[in-house]
């Protein structure tokens, strides 16, 4: 018969294989180390972007307080308009002292006088922002029916707007009585009637 010892293997114990894990993955420190350093950085942007997010926030609330500031302070100095008249002559003055005269316009279209004004600035801060401060105003002047619009005129002295023209004798209204037309009892009567009457008398 075989022998047992023929079917036992050729070595009686396992060999035990000793291999050290920085052998098997040699870099995961490193890439540790690299991951880390990427998340640093990712984060320091995220704070940066945040930063300019704020810085724009600011910016963008401070022009819209200037523009909200420099609507109301506009509309608190619209000019106002004096209006003189004498004997002779008749005229208009309006408190224009924020504006030039290329930023005027006055123009006549009958006897309604247009009177406007436009002027924007833009102002730089020290932080580097910009600000623009915008005025416009708009004002209509009826001449009244006994100045002469065809010497009409216009000067601009010590921020005052001046329009100026003479006035003239209004030529009188005639004036007449008219007669009332009524028949013998008191009523009025109409052409026609008349008409007929005065046919009934020639027959």
């Amino acid at each position: 018969m075989w022998s047992s010892s023929l079917f036992q293997p050729s070595f009686s114990t396992p060999m035990a294989l000793r291999v050290p894990v920085s052998a098997l993955w040699p870099q995961s420190q490193l890439i540790c180390v690299q991951m880390e350093n990427e998340m640093a950085r990712q984060m320091d942007n995220m704070r940066r972007s945040a930063d300019l997010m704020n810085q724009l926030q600011h910016v963008l609330r401070r022009e819209t307080l200037d523009a909200e500031s420099a609507a109301s302070s506009a509309a608190r100095r619209a000019p106002t308009c004096k209006v003189e008249k004498d004997g002779q002559h008749f005229s208009a003055t309006l408190e224009v002292e924020d504006f030039t005269p290329e930023e005027l316009t006055v123009k006549q279209v009958g006897r309604e006088v247009l009177l406007s004004g436009k002027k924007e600035e833009k102002e730089e801060s020290e932080e580097g922002s910009y600000s623009y401060r915008y005025q416009e105003f708009r004002r209509e002047l009826e001449l009244p029916e006994d100045v002469n619009t065809e010497e009409l005129s216009c000067s601009l002295n010590n921020g005052q707007l001046r329009i100026e023209a003479p006035r003239m004798a209004l030529p009188s209204v005639p004036e007449r009585v008219v007669p009332i037309k009524s028949d013998k009892k008191g009523f009025i009567k109409s052409g026609e009637e008349q008409k007929k009457e005065c046919e009934m008398e020639r027959e």
